[in-house]
């Protein structure tokens, strides 16, 4: 008989394997159908009231905490879902925990959310489609000609569907939404775009791009307006594409040679980058098992107030990032949050150009001062500038930047109005003033002349018709006395006629009746002395 304890090291060895294997899900292979709904496997609802639907999970390296995900996803209070990649805190046997919340670094359908009982499919012949629940295509991978083995999620956090060969036919890192996480590029001409609000994907106007000669934030408008650069040294003047690469501690360039671009913190387990909202580009790292903002990397000039969402549309923005409207044309979005921005009264009509009027707002300052060629006129004065954008419907305001002649300075003339600075002379060693288009309503003051003509023809209608009404009264009054004195003529001549009785007036009634009386009257003759 053997001993039990000859199996002693076979057990030890079989248990330490069992320990070692991470319980994570990486992959998975075509075909699969994925249905959304409370019976996936992987379902949590987090610390935030955001559920995730985990359809592949690949644990770090380390085999528990931050770790890369992907599937279904939805914020408070879940009546949408978003086929996305994610970060979630896990533990060793690949569940995931409940704090802290999933940070979402990529989105297949941020503005097309799903409903419930919406379905995945993984394919070979077409990768991954998304159909909501009433059948309708919502998002694809559009793979073409390739044959799809499965997907797999990367330990960097790269979405991958791949061939027979293990070889990318597709991957996420390619399709960037509003976040970079460590080790992944963003190419020349691909853009970071940020969402409308934290809890609404829809894209915004803000987006983030790489070009040839530096990186650049711009806000979408005819033509964009730029409201961050930070330059490549040199000229890119070979034929290789520029990329940037999230890399730990700096965001490198690689162009004709490397530049660092933007230093940042270096992490300490699992950083990412993400354009937000407001078009501030934070890095977030995940320090004592929770989400931190370790840096806000746009340096934008001269301070936070020069971004150009700040306090929305024609709201001027001061040091301590409060907002407010320009006086008397414009009124807020929102009377409770002033960083709605500001709109016109009176909409501005290219029909009625000549009700146009600038209104001066002193010492204001604009965000896009940063990009040279936005500048519509150089060497021009003040009121050049103005009468410029007067005679242009599209021009919606009037920048004037001078340093110390006013008599020579720059014009800028946006066809659109974003947030306004207050300019801060000592800091930026310039003067500035905007002069904002706005609509003059048809009785405001500067027509009084119009009104006063109006006026007059009011006045002189009344005396006209009233003098009309008055003569028509006096004619139906004669008119009534005519009529009045004809019928007593009639009636006067009506005691005249054979056996008629004798008619008196009031005041003959009045009298004794023996002096009304005939003496041969019988009346008279029995009641008269």
């Amino acid at each position: 008989m053997v001993s039990s304890f000859a199996f002693l090291p076979l057990l030890l060895s079989f248990s330490f394997s069992v320990n070692a294997q991470p319980y994570d899900y990486p992959t998975a292979a075509a075909p699969t159908t994925w249905t959304n709904s409370p019976s996936l496997p992987h379902t949590v609802t987090t610390s935030d009231g955001s559920t995730v639907r985990s359809l592949v999970l690949r644990l770090n390296p380390g085999h528990f905490g931050p770790s890369f995900a992907a599937g279904f996803y939805c914020f408070y209070p879940c009546k949408s879902f978003f086929l996305s990649v994610f970060i979630v805190n896990a533990n060793s046997g690949g569940g995931i925990v409940y704090s802290p919340p999933p940070q979402v670094i990529w989105s297949a359908n941020r503005a097309n959310p799903v409903s419930e009982n919406a379905t995945l499919q993984l394919t070979s012949h077409s990768g991954l489609t998304l159909h909501d629940n009433d059948g309708s295509l919502v998002w694809s991978t559009s793979v073409v000609n390739r044959s799809v083995a499965g997907i797999n999620v990367t330990e960097a956090g790269n979405l991958v569907l791949f061939d027979v060969n293990n070889s990318s036919i597709w991957q996420s890192f390619d399709h960037p939404t509003d976040s970079l996480v460590l080790g992944q590029k963003l190419a020349q001409g691909m853009r970071l775009t940020a969402s409308i609000a934290p809890t609404n994907w829809t894209e915004s106007r803000l987006y983030l791009t790489l070009l040839a000669n530096g990186l650049y934030a711009f806000v979408y408008s005819n033509p964009p307006q730029m409201y961050f650069q930070s330059l490549i040294s040199g000229n890119n003047t070979g034929n290789k594409s520029a990329y940037m690469e999230f890399m730990n501690g700096s965001f490198v360039v690689f162009s004709n040679s490397h530049e660092n671009l933007i230093t940042m913190p270096e992490g300490s387990s699992v950083q990412f980058m993400r354009l937000e909202w407001d078009g501030h580009l934070r890095l977030y790292d995940f320090i004592k098992s929770s989400w931190n903002t370790v840096a806000d990397l746009l340096n934008v000039y001269p301070d936070n107030c020069a971004y150009p969402t700040v306090c929305g549309d024609y709201g001027i923005c001061s040091n301590k990032q409060s907002c407010i409207c320009p006086e008397n044309y414009f009124k807020p979005v929102n009377s409770r949050q002033g960083n709605m921005g500001c709109m016109l009264v009176t909409p501005i009509s290219c029909g009625n150009m000549k009700n146009h009027q600038l209104i001066a707002v002193d010492d204001i300052s604009y965000f896009n001062y940063i990009d040279s060629s936005s500048i519509s006129f150089s060497g021009i004065d003040k009121e050049s500038c103005k009468q410029l954008c007067l005679s242009n419907c599209t021009c919606k305001a009037a920048f004037f930047q001078y340093g110390s002649n006013s008599s020579y300075g720059r014009c800028y003339l946006p066809r659109e109005v974003f947030s306004l600075e207050n300019n801060q002379p000592e800091a930026t060693h310039y003067n500035s003033s905007a002069y904002l288009k706005v609509q003059l309503a048809p009785s405001h003051p500067n027509s009084s002349s119009s009104l006063k003509g109006k006026t007059r023809f009011g006045v002189l209608l009344g005396l006209t018709l009233g003098g009309a009404v008055l003569v028509l009264l006096i004619i139906g009054l004669f008119i009534m006395w005519l009529r009045r004195s004809g019928e007593e003529q009639e009636e006067d001549g009506i005691d005249q006629l054979p056996g008629m009785p004798t008619r008196f007036t009031f005041k003959e009634l009045q009298l004794p009746i023996c002096t009304l009386l005939p003496s041969s009257n019988p009346c008279y003759l029995a009641n008269c002395p």
